[in-house]
């Protein structure tokens, strides 16, 4: 991958961030719009900033852009125009930037086809969705992701298998050198939201990817959907908190649990994993959590 970081080459399992949305919910911002943490980037840069830079004090060695909720298509339904978007999804690899001051790496996050609905679909799966639709709404932003200079690509909360063949052909248009990797959300039974099978998700990889995996998925899953798949590239690993999502509030149940232990953590960093940490119901503390355990 010429001019570009291999995150995992080395084979050092790496600390990823936790659930932006979390530690900007902490610092009392309302996230329920349908543009969700995207639409601090423009109202508020010096607060996603402030979240990044609290993620990288606690130990993650790559912080995931404010970009998951950015599309053209979002944009137009929250009443903004496509130039907004494009100026965002630059200005959230920026800020991404600046708050990693050179000491984490900088992943823009593609998110699937379900944020731009603002329903919760990501964790449904939404098979009517045609590939051509798929191509219209990624392709647009990753160009726009790819020009701002990020490190690696985030494709992440993917519910459905063709979301993903669609994501690798696009980048390997786009981006074919840029280091991603793809992530899916997952339930009981080793099969993505969606319904397919993980393990077929798992055999995605392919070009410049440099890890696949599981995110937003509750961490008691993990271990059975790694066990169940095999992959020629590591694993990355970052589960929600085990709670439940309410698409009417935009809001998480509290799960009553730790997210996860360091045993845990380091049962994935066994069964493969290089790139841990957590999404939604993860706070800097939590990350701090991963990064001792990763360490340790």
């Amino acid at each position: 991958m010429p001019g570009r970081p291999d995150p995992v080459g080395d084979g050092r399992p790496l600390v990823l961030d936790g659930g932006l949305s979390t530690v900007l919910e902490e610092r009392g911002h309302d996230l329920s719009t349908s543009l969700w943490s995207a639409r601090l980037v423009r109202e508020r840069p010096d607060e996603v900033v402030a979240a990044h830079r609290a993620f990288v004090d606690a130990g993650a060695e790559v912080v995931i852009s404010a970009s998951y909720q950015m599309s053209h298509a979002g944009y137009r339904a929250a009443g903004r125009t496509g130039a907004e978007c494009d100026a965002d999804l630059a200005a959230s690899v920026r800020l991404a930037r600046e708050a990693a001051g050179g000491r984490a790496l900088v992943a823009a996050s593609v998110g699937p086809y379900g944020a731009v609905l603002a329903d919760g679909s990501e964790y449904r799966g939404y098979d009517g969705v045609d590939r051509a639709t798929l191509r219209d709404l990624h392709g647009p932003r990753l160009e726009r992701l790819v020009a701002a200079g990020p490190d690696l690509l985030a494709c992440e909360t993917l519910p459905e298998l063709a979301e993903g063949e669609v994501l690798v052909e696009l980048l390997e248009e786009v981006a074919p050198h840029l280091p991603y990797w793809l992530s899916f959300s997952c339930r009981p039974g080793g099969r993505l939201n969606g319904g397919a099978p993980f393990a077929q998700a798992a055999a995605l990889a392919r070009g410049a990817c440099v890890a696949i995996g599981v995110n937003c998925t509750a961490p008691a899953l993990v271990d059975g959907l790694l066990d169940g798949a095999s992959a020629e590239v590591p694993w990355v690993v970052y589960p929600n908190s085990g709670a439940a999502y309410d698409p009417e509030g935009k809001t998480w149940s509290d799960p009553g649990t730790p997210v996860f232990t360091a045993d845990t953590v380091r049962g994935w960093r066994g069964r493969g994993a290089r790139l841990v940490g957590g999404c939604c119901g993860t706070s800097a503390a939590g990350v701090a959590a991963v990064a001792a355990a990763l360490r340790g």
